[in-house]
């Protein structure tokens, strides 16, 4: 069985990723304490770390150093997530074998996919079209489900609705759950039973205070018949419902609650969420944009005429966790080429269209250029004398074991962020 160790101090989200993953039989360890976090990794030895960053990082790099230093530990994978951060600063983190780092709010399918990819173990995840929203004004709380019913969102609930209710200090929070978009029937019984199962399982949520508005006869039937239940209104009129919530002596207008109450928002959840309700699936198909979001640490262009040794240079750092770019001319890379689109480049400066030392005088002379390790084969001193001088951060000789190539380009990068 594969395991994780996940050291974060939020519990709830300790809970939510232990119940998520536990269901495709990953066994997870959790501490939220970093000064127990290199004890337990020694004595569990786990497959994947997941790490929660604070905003200054300093116990966060500690345990880093720490593991990345212990033979035992250095080669465990790491995937972080915490605030945003710069580019170059998320790239330095490689080093200590980090391989992806998302920042929040977590995109929940792209992050568990991800985590599958690390423990070469696909996770379950339920494909259903889906829209969760959650917004808040005073004590009441908006829940809206649009298209259909997915589980993962539906588990991913729990955690936001709690969230909300602690950040917000609600005291007796109100829940609105809007379903007029979904024709249910009895084959929604075990998605609906999950939904409000998740909702009454967060601490201050009364069976009194949920209302449902929805235009489906099955629901009642529903509710009717779970005594668990008992408490929670339907209704198919909105102005019935929110009577029934509001403090009416404010305002005897409907369209004026509504207004002030709905549509006026005083909650924004991108703010203080750690994981978010709209899955990268549900706004985007390009395969550029998931690239780009996927949390990768670390974006490589390979450049060698040598097919075979640029296969196996690009399965190395791919086994890593790092997007690679391979080129088999300097005029395709330079073509390609836009700043902060790599933080490292390999370099065979023995290529066919000779351009591999024009390359190097090319980026010297860029600012915002990232650092270049020539990888080639033995070449005579005065040669090496010109990679250098051209900017290269270092000369490696081929051939490499590939795991080798991505340990000296690793710790070559220490110095460089």
């Amino acid at each position: 069985m594969k395991k994780v160790l996940i050291i974060d101090s939020h519990q709830l989200f300790r809970d939510f990723l232990k119940q998520k993953l536990s269901v495709d039989q990953v066994e997870v360890i959790l501490t939220q304490e970093n000064r127990d976090s290199y004890p337990k990794m020694l004595t569990v030895l786990p497959n994947l770390i997941i790490l929660d960053m604070s905003e200054d990082r300093v116990e966060e790099m500690a345990f880093l150093e720490k593991k990345i230093n212990d033979p035992n530990t250095a080669n465990i994978p790491v995937i972080i997530t915490g605030p945003t951060a710069e580019k170059s600063s998320i790239a330095s983190l490689a080093k200590y074998g980090v391989i992806k780092y998302f920042a929040k709010p977590i995109q929940f399918d792209v992050f568990f996919e991800a985590i599958g990819h690390v423990l070469h173990n696909p996770l379950s995840m339920d494909t259903t079209p889906s829209v969760l929203d959650l917004h808040r004004n005073n004590s009441i709380i908006f829940i809206e489900l649009a298209v259909g019913l997915n589980r993962e969102k539906i588990a991913l609930l729990q955690y936001k609705l709690t969230e909300m209710i602690e950040t917000e200090e609600i005291e007796s929070p109100k829940i609105l759950i809007m379903l007029t978009n979904l024709e249910l029937t009895f084959v929604d019984g075990f998605n609906l039973e999950f939904l409000l199962d998740n909702i009454l399982a967060c601490p201050k949520v009364h069976n009194k205070y949920v209302k449902i508005l929805s235009l489906s006869p099955f629901l009642k039937d529903f509710l009717d018949g779970h005594e668990a239940y008992s408490g929670i209104e339907m209704s198919n009129n909105l102005p019935k419902v929110l009577n029934s919530l509001i403090d009416t002596t404010i305002t005897s207008s409907v369209s004026d609650l509504i207004t002030d109450r709905i549509l006026t928002s005083s909650y924004i959840d991108e703010d203080s969420s750690s994981v978010e309700t709209r899955f990268f699936s549900d706004t985007n198909s390009d395969p550029e944009a998931l690239k780009a979001n996927d949390g990768t640490v670390l974006n490589i262009a390979i450049i060698d005429s040598d097919l075979q040794s640029l296969a196996m240079s690009k399965q190395a750092f791919e086994n890593f966790g790092a997007n690679c770019s391979v080129f088999q001319n300097g005029k395709a890379f330079m073509d390609s080429y836009a700043p902060e689109k790599y933080n490292l480049i390999i370099l065979d400066v023995i290529l066919v269209d000779n351009m591999g030392l024009n390359i190097l005088n090319s980026l010297k002379n860029r600012f915002d250029a990232p650092p270049v390790i020539v990888y080639t084969q033995s070449l005579q001193r005065d040669w090496v004398v010109k990679i250098l001088s051209s900017g290269a951060k270092s000369y490696l000789v081929k051939p490499l074991k590939p795991q080798v190539l991505v340990q000296k380009s690793l710790a070559l990068l220490k110095g460089d962020f």
